[in-house]
């Protein structure tokens, strides 16, 4: 097959770009012609290893620019933007003459209906319905999620990444497939290390703010323990850590080998406000550590099992009842290894070859349907 990824840029390091790069070296490491073709690249480096079989191609449409821009600039711009992207993307797409092309859910997908091809077009959601609804506020944010579903509609297929987001789209024919795991380990944690992890940048979605109230509590009760966050731009943390005199129990940077980061913890939180599937989860389980997250829109409830891989926080934003379900696993060794075996058993449910399989086969049912029209 010839497939075409389009995303806006692979420099970002985020999960949907971690994703992509497993896609796209997957596939080239199997036989299959691979482009992943950029709005925003520039001259920047990928920020994850790609497959050197991996055709890259930038548009240099300058979205992020744009987004930079005052609102009436915005609306002044952005039509020439659409059609230069437009205009490039369909003369890339005539060369290569794919078999199917996926959006990432960028820019471009207001572009997608536009161009011309056999192809078959994939529409991918690397967020949930919540995310989109609850960052768009006003008659403007309404308008902006309407226009999403008369495009996304416009698609061949339509992919999100939870059983529990299927339904908030409103999109006939939505299918569900998850996130595959990042790696996978030989072995797993021992869950003996008096440590606590979190990942993710800093921001208002992973509530990291949060996190450090619910472990203030957790270090009156346990200070043997620690907590470390992996993560970008942490470092604006540090005025709630001093404040809560946490500055030696709590510790954070960036990391590019996070399966040592794994393997060097016992237990795995989440305080995020919302998700699409995260990442950090899928590997953490499979480096066999047990989870403590709230139960937020959309990812823990498909991945956790409660009381068997994990503890789900019902109450959302909770720091006392989080700290609560932290504490107890780090009370409970039993529990907590009990926890951790089974969420490595699960994390094979969620394996390359388990959620590739099934890309495998929705790709070549979609290609035959349009083959026959």
């Amino acid at each position: 097959m010839k497939i075409v990824y389009v995303i806006q840029n692979t420099w970002y390091a985020g999960g949907q770009t971690r994703v992509l790069v497993n896609k796209a070296n997957y596939w080239v490491e199997r036989g299959h012609d691979v482009y992943v073709i950029t709005t925003d690249q520039a001259t920047l480096p990928p920020y994850y290893p790609i497959d050197k079989r991996v055709h890259m191609i930038d548009l240099g449409i300058s979205y992020l620019i744009f987004d930079q821009q005052p609102f009436l600039k915005k609306l002044l711009v952005l039509p020439k933007l659409f059609l230069r992207c437009r205009n490039r993307m369909q003369k890339v797409i005539n060369e290569i003459q794919p078999d199917v092309v996926v959006s990432m859910l960028g820019k471009d997908v207001y572009v997608h209906p536009f161009i011309k091809t056999d192809a078959v077009k994939v529409l991918e959601a690397h967020g949930s319905r919540y995310t989109w609804l609850s960052s768009r506020k006003g008659i403007v944010g309404k308008l902006h999620n309407w226009l999403d579903l008369q495009v996304i509609r416009r698609f061949d297929q339509f992919v999100v990444l939870t059983k529990e987001d299927v339904p908030n789209w409103d999109v006939s024919g939505t299918v569900n497939i998850p996130n595959g795991n990042t790696f996978d380990p030989q072995s797993v944690a021992s869950l003996d290390i008096p440590k606590v992890i979190a990942v993710g940048r800093y921001g208002e979605q992973k509530n990291f703010e949060n996190l450090v109230q619910a472990w203030d509590i957790v270090h009156r009760a346990c200070p043997d323990w620690q907590l470390k966050i992996c993560g970008q731009d942490l470092e604006h943390l540090d005025p709630l850590i001093d404040s809560f005199g946490l500055k030696d129990t709590i510790i954070h940077y960036e990391s590019r080998d996070m399966e040592r980061e794994y393997m060097d913890a016992s237990i795995c939180a989440l305080s995020s406000r919302h998700e699409g599937m995260p990442m950090f989860l899928l590997e953490a389980m499979s480096c066999g550590l047990p989870i403590v997250a709230y139960a937020c829109e959309c990812g823990p409830r498909d991945l956790i099992v409660d009381g068997e891989t994990g503890i789900l926080v019902e109450e959302k934003q909770d720091y006392k009842k989080l700290a609560e379900g932290i504490i107890r696993l780090i009370e409970d060794e039993d529990l907590r290894k009990s926890m951790g075996r089974k969420a490595k058993e699960r994390s094979v449910l969620f394996s390359v070859d388990s959620v590739m399989q099934r890309w495998t086969e929705l790709f070549s049912s979609l290609i035959a349907r349009k083959k026959k029209h």
